[in-house]
């Protein structure tokens, strides 16, 4: 979202509407003002005291129960950015346009329009399709529970697209699919999530022995079982051949399970790095076998800036746009990431070449002018084109 909003007030005059807790509102206003934006910053509501902290986490039980949507649909689109708070805090009419991060406070889409203000979805992703990953990985759920859940998160998700003037999608694969259902009168952009690659510069410098990493946070169920079976399926293929290679997990808040894992000396368990650069740059190769076909892998795109070659599952990139050979390598199975990895390790001057065209492919697809710069671009021209069509409709028509 930062490098989003340092584009966006290059094109735009931005208010950034939010919540705090009391004791956090001065800090977050501080933090948005240095960022370019007039922070407008409400007191959270759930921490009025514990009785509202009781109270609001039942409502958003039940609201969860209800609907099948998840409690943070209830917290944010109900009580912290409901339609009266937003109403209450700002002046529609004052407004070009309204970008929305995520679809949760969808309510209050009906405030804007009603001004003549476009509503535009930010979707970072479709949920529904984390949200099936995720319920793939519980074991507590039967089957037809788990399928009537997702059945009801996915309708109320697609029919919250509906609500928006425009959306922007992050990922191609799902940018095809949203096209193929929205109404003809929404506008769709395009826009993945580029980085500052000035702060993830080329700089890969791999150790002897050679290091792999699994990068990410180590906290969810989904990670741990990704980092696992690093350890468990790739790495003991690796290890038959180049013994002395090491696997690196890191990320913030490993799980016990992972920390475990350091009583084979060949594995270290980093926890946070705060500059994470520098630890990265001596990988060889990092590993990602995530699953899940959704979202946008952030995280492949800081280690490949950095010159560090990736090997993942196709899925794992599904939509980013990457090809195979050009500073990533797909493979289907556990095996095959071990063969790939193998191969790399085994020719010197074949990784060096991969590294090369990692940071390239990064450059080409991912650096900020071509991201976010791009779409507050888009966004701006659209904006100009429908308010210049509205107000010469109003002079065709003075009774609008």
């Amino acid at each position: 979202m930062r490098y989003a909003l340092a584009a966006a007030v290059r094109k735009f005059q931005v208010d950034f509407l939010t919540f705090a807790p009391a004791g956090k509102r001065k800090e977050v206003e501080d933090q948005l003002a240095a960022l370019g934006c007039r922070p407008i910053v409400l007191t959270s509501r759930q921490t009025d005291s514990p009785l509202s902290r009781l109270r609001f986490m039942l409502g958003a039980s039940l609201f969860a129960l209800c609907t099948g949507m998840k409690s943070s649909n209830y917290v944010i689109g109900r009580v912290e950015l409901s339609p009266s708070r937003i109403r209450s805090a700002v002046k529609p009419w004052e407004y070009s346009a309204v970008l929305y991060e995520y679809f949760h406070a969808v309510d209050s889409v009906p405030v804007f329009q009603s001004a003549g203000v476009p509503s535009i979805l930010d979707m970072h992703n479709v949920l529904w399709k984390s949200r099936e990953e995720r319920l793939k990985e519980s074991v507590a759920w039967p089957a037809w529970i788990k399928r009537v859940s997702l059945t009801r998160y996915r309708r109320r998700e697609e029919s919250a697209w509906d609500q928006f003037d425009a959306l922007i999608a992050i990922n191609r694969r799902e940018h095809d699919m949203v096209h193929a259902r929205k109404r003809p009168d929404q506008k769709l952009f395009y826009a993945p999530m580029g980085t500052d690659l000035s702060r993830w510069p080329y700089c890969w410098q791999p150790a002897t022995p050679p290091r792999l990493a699994y990068y990410g946070g180590l906290a969810s169920a989904h990670n741990e079982a990704a980092a696992l079976r690093c350890y468990e399926c790739i790495m003991p293929l690796i290890w038959r051949r180049f013994p002395d290679t090491e696997l690196w997990l890191v990320g913030s808040n490993p799980t016990q399970r992972l920390r475990n894992l350091t009583s084979d000396h060949r594995v270290k368990v980093t926890g946070f790095v705060a500059e994470v650069q520098h630890l990265l740059k001596t990988m060889s190769l990092v590993l990602c076998p995530w699953t899940g076909t959704y979202g946008f892998r952030s995280r492949i795109v800081e280690v490949m800036a950095l010159g560090v070659s990736v090997v993942a599952p196709p899925a794992a990139v599904d939509g980013m746009e990457l090809e195979s050979g050009r500073g990533i390598i797909l493979a289907n199975s556990d095996q095959a990431l071990a063969e790939q990895s193998l191969g790399l390790l085994s020719a010197p001057k074949q990784l060096e070449l991969q590294s090369r065209l990692a940071r390239s492919e990064m450059e080409r697809l991912y650096g900020l002018e071509i991201t976010y710069g791009r779409l507050m671009k888009e966004l701006r021209e659209w904006v100009n084109t429908r308010s210049q069509a509205q107000s010469e409709k109003r002079l065709c028509d003075p009774d609008l």
